[in-house]
């Protein structure tokens, strides 16, 4: 299933929908990598775009829609976004096998107040049953940061991540878990 949706995931992080790059992310553990393009549309419309490669585990493309915007009010609000995604996902781990899901979710972005540089983030995205197809059954992602601007369009950050995906020949397969470097960069 991988090998049908690849080349229309790759052409949306390369050229993405009618919009120039407006962020990059990309992020590395011991076994994992994962790489990010975001699109600002318009009218706080968010486009995005991953791929996340393990060694052991396999792969998992994705792209997204979200609606953001404030979430509060203030100097420094907290930046919310909510939405969803499509994500393919191939597993190199037991019976190697492959699906799709629509995981649901959002996230927040909040800058400390009196320490603009210094910020923290998160995100959950959730697909049951109904909204995974192939031979997935369930996909879950969760995702926690800490970051410092070391340029006002350049963080450096650390992040704690965790992407699950459960299948009907392999029950449960952890695509990446655990803690993760990463760079972002704004355009």
């Amino acid at each position: 299933m991988l090998k049908r949706y690849l080349p229309l995931l790759v052409m949306l992080m390369v050229s993405g929908p009618a919009a120039a790059v407006n962020g990059l992310d990309l992020n590395v553990n011991d076994k994992a990598a994962r790489i990010a393009l975001h699109f600002d549309l318009s009218n706080n419309l968010v486009v995005d775009t991953s791929w996340l490669y393990h060694q052991d585990k396999g792969n998992v493309v994705g792209a997204g829609l979200h609606l953001t915007g404030a979430a509060t009010g203030g100097r420094n609000p907290l930046q919310a976004g909510l939405g969803g995604r499509l994500v393919v996902a191939s597993s190199s781990v037991g019976a190697e096998d492959d699906g799709a899901a629509l995981p649901i979710g959002g996230f927040v972005n909040y800058t400390l107040p009196d320490y603009d540089r210094f910020m923290v983030g998160g995100s959950v995205y959730y697909a049951p049953d109904v909204l995974s197809f192939g031979d997935m059954t369930k996909y879950r992602e969760y995702n926690a940061w800490a970051g410092y601007s070391v340029l006002r369009q350049g963080q450096i950050y650390l992040g704690l991540r965790g992407i699950k995906g459960d299948f009907k020949d392999s029950p449960s397969v952890s695509f990446d878990t655990g803690v993760h470097f990463g760079v972002r960069l704004r355009f």
